[in-house]
């Protein structure tokens, strides 16, 4: 049996009982949609909660002291910084970077006080690294003014101050003393975030300089790359050129654990998701082929008889899978494809906005996104799923005799 009557014979064959191949088809789709629309909504939040984390705090790479316990808070300092940043200005792919001083203190108001982390930063290039700024609620974010402070709009209700008001930072220099500076509010940022917006205060380095009583030492260097994807080479380029092994390079992934922990679990749930499809495709296809072969075994007998070959049995139905795979497949896809173009373009509010934004700056409103990689795959193995579920049946149509399959009733 030459290609093309095959398929047309499949086509015929597969639509004979039009409701048993619709609900077949359907299923495919349905779990197909479900599975592409959940790996843009992951791959969506994925993206927005590294690129939320390596822009307000974390960056793509550091260099901090080697020993820290706690890469987001380095307590190491790092001696002789002009020779780190030469070396960052003459590595190609990171766009840019700053100098930082992060330490814990106390913020006193007149009438209340708290406790705060203190980000030295140096404010030009701060706005080229981090998005904080960004989030400006009220005033304006650290300027020329070499006593201005830039907190949250949690902090600022909990000390009862505002723009303009003054503060006491305290925290403990690295000689051992207590060091202090008098601060005023230039600005106040609203992240949605609680932990940001209760708890962390922004100077320009050389104020956390003085309240250190240290010279011109950092805790950390901070990089924005060009290419994410050339993390990697760009940390082992880094440590070669430092040739300090009292520095470490460090990517975001290190920094920040808990995160890579999230993105992988998300990943294992999507594939628990694609796994129970791949059943349902398998399940659906095997049942179908499985009660048409039992229903057509006497035309198979017919078509033996006439001179078709077990391996033109086992081809015809593997086409008509393949061809409930491809029928399942483009539903899918078109399902898929409606809802994500969708939902890119009027955003989809989920709420996991508020938990998420607990932690970190978080949209509630998600634009998806295609991944078309991860479709791809996906999209690949379910058409492959449906034409190996009819092998099954494709052997056991293959494996009739003729003369008993023409006596069957």
């Amino acid at each position: 049996m030459i290609l093309a009557p095959l398929w047309r014979l499949a086509w015929r064959n597969v639509w004979r009982n039009g409701r048993r191949t619709a609900i077949t088809v359907s299923s495919i789709g349905a779990g197909l949609a479900a599975l592409l629309f959940g790996q843009s909504l992951v791959t969506t939040i994925q993206t927005q909660l590294v690129d939320k984390a390596t822009g307000v705090y974390v960056g793509h790479l550091q260099v901090v002291g080697k020993g820290v316990d706690d890469y987001k808070f380095p307590d190491k300092w790092i001696d002789d910084p002009d020779s780190v940043e030469r070396a960052i200005r003459d590595l190609p792919g990171v766009a840019a970077f700053e100098r930082r001083i992060i330490a814990t203190g106390l913020a006193s108001s007149k009438t209340e006080s708290a406790g705060i982390l203190v980000v030295g930063v140096e404010p030009e290039r701060e706005k080229e690294v981090m998005t904080m700024h960004s989030y400006l609620s009220k005033g304006e974010f650290l300027g020329d003014e070499p006593d201005g402070i830039y907190l949250g709009r949690k902090l600022a209700a909990q000390l009862e101050i505002g723009v303009g008001d003054e503060i006491v930072i305290m925290s403990s220099a690295v000689d051992g003393s207590l060091g202090a500076e008098l601060l005023r509010v230039v600005g106040i940022f609203d992240s949605g975030s609680h932990t940001f917006d209760a708890s962390i205060a922004y100077v320009r380095i050389e104020a956390a300089q003085r309240l250190l009583a240290v010279d011109d030492q950092v805790n950390d260097f901070v990089m924005k790359l060009e290419n994410h994807d050339e993390i990697g080479t760009l940390k082992r380029a880094l440590t070669a050129a430092l040739n300090r092994p009292e520095l470490e390079v460090v990517t975001w992934e290190e920094v920040d654990p808990e995160l890579v922990g999230i993105r992988d679990y998300q990943d294992a749930l999507l594939s628990i998701i694609l796994f129970v499809i791949f059943a349902i495709v398998a399940l659906g296809i095997l049942n179908t082929l499985l009660m048409a072969m039992f229903e057509r075994v006497r035309e198979f007998g017919v078509l033996m008889a006439v001179g078709a070959r077990p391996s033109t049995i086992r081809a015809l139905i593997l086409a008509e899978s393949a061809m409930l795979g491809a029928l399942g497949a483009a539903l899918g896809c078109a399902i898929a494809a409606a809802l994500i173009l969708h939902y890119r373009a009027s955003g989809l509010e989920l709420p996991i906005g508020d938990a998420v934004g607990f932690f970190m700056p978080f949209d509630s409103v998600l634009y998806l996104r295609f991944d078309w990689g991860k479709h791809a795959v996906a999209l690949t193995a379910v058409f492959l799923t449906s034409v190996l579920s009819g092998l099954p049946p494709a052997i056991k149509a293959s494996k009739l005799q003729p003369v008993e399959a023409l006596r069957h009733v």
